[in-house]
């Protein structure tokens, strides 16, 4: 029989051996997170409307979010491949394309003279507008940097003004992106066209929390929408869409969780305010008379993914 000195020697031997196997394979599980998060999947979806024009039948529509700057091979090389693979006829940018961190200087200022051309993002649509029609809303992370350079109030932000993200956008929208920040466009298809609306990310979040009153001016461009035709609108930021129900878009395009960031059980866990949950983290929901769909995003910020490759989207619109 073992004795008492015998059965604590055991013990701490069977103890030791699983703090040895636990920080083994957490260190493995974080690194195959890594090299996950090194490249995406591309998911695709059909999704069906009632009052689709018939020339969008099978109309392909491609969703990038979230890039923060990440690079998929060498000027995102094989996210191009990618995208070409898949011939979308159009290409929705729901926003951060870059982290406003990068354009930070060592005393926590702005650089407004930051070089445009450096960012992944500026490269990335570059390349895809000389092939397809892209069209684009603004993350918090590009209306936070807008905000500091141009102008808290965006009806008054200066284009003229030489700095980086004036540069970014101007350069862009003379390539024939199309950014849609409180307003819309219209896609035309065979004498057919759907509308295609953006907003702010702060302002859905204010108009959601109260913030802003529904009879305030500076949603006016809201009050365009023809419920008569097929309206899509891209907002950067799901949370609040709920407050969107009573313009009745068919589809919302949104990104900004990143998944929930750590995915357990198939929910994410975080959204990047920090807060436990998100409800709407990833894939499609039906909220009000309209379909939802959040993309998980491209990039990182501060946290890795855990359980949550990084991924672009393809929608195929189809009637019912």
């Amino acid at each position: 029989m073992k004795t008492l000195k015998q059965r604590k020697k055991s013990v701490t031997t069977f103890l030791v051996a699983i703090l040895i196997f636990t920080a083994a394979f957490t260190l493995y599980f974080i690194k195959r997170n890594i090299q996950i998060n090194k490249s995406f999947i591309v998911t695709q979806n059909d999704l069906y409307f009632s009052k689709l024009p018939s020339s969008f039948e099978n109309y392909k529509i491609l969703q990038i979010t979230d890039l923060h700057s990440m690079e998929f091979g060498d000027f995102n090389e094989d996210l191009i491949y990618a995208i070409d693979k898949l011939s979308p006829d159009v290409i929705f940018v729901t926003g951060d394309m870059f982290s406003a961190s990068e354009l930070k200087k060592d005393d926590n200022t702005y650089d407004r003279y930051y070089n445009e051309d450096s960012l992944p993002g500026f490269q990335l649509l570059k390349n895809l507008s000389s092939k397809y029609q892209v069209i684009c809303c603004s993350g918090n992370h590009e209306e936070g940097i807008d905000s500091i350079f141009n102008g808290k109030e965006w009806e008054s932000r200066d284009r003229t003004v030489d700095n980086a993200y004036n540069r970014y956008i101007n350069e862009l929208t003379n390539l024939g992106v199309k950014f849609i920040d409180n307003s819309y466009t219209t896609i035309y298809k065979d004498g057919q066209s759907i509308n295609v609306y953006g907003i702010y990310y702060s302002f859905l979040e204010y108009y959601s929390t109260g913030s802003i009153a529904e009879d305030s001016q500076t949603l006016d461009f809201l009050k365009t929408v023809d419920k008569n035709k097929f309206n899509i609108l891209l907002s950067h930021n799901p949370s609040g869409a709920e407050i969107l129900q009573s313009y009745d878009f068919d589809l919302v395009f949104s990104g900004h969780i990143h998944g929930g960031i750590i995915r357990f059980f198939n929910r994410g866990l975080l959204d990047p305010s920090r807060k436990f949950f998100p409800k709407y983290d990833k894939g499609l929901y039906q909220v009000g008379n309209s379909q939802l769909f959040v993309s998980t995003g491209l990039g990182n910020t501060k946290f890795i993914r855990i359980n949550n490759s990084p991924e672009i989207n393809l929608i195929t619109l189809k009637s019912k």
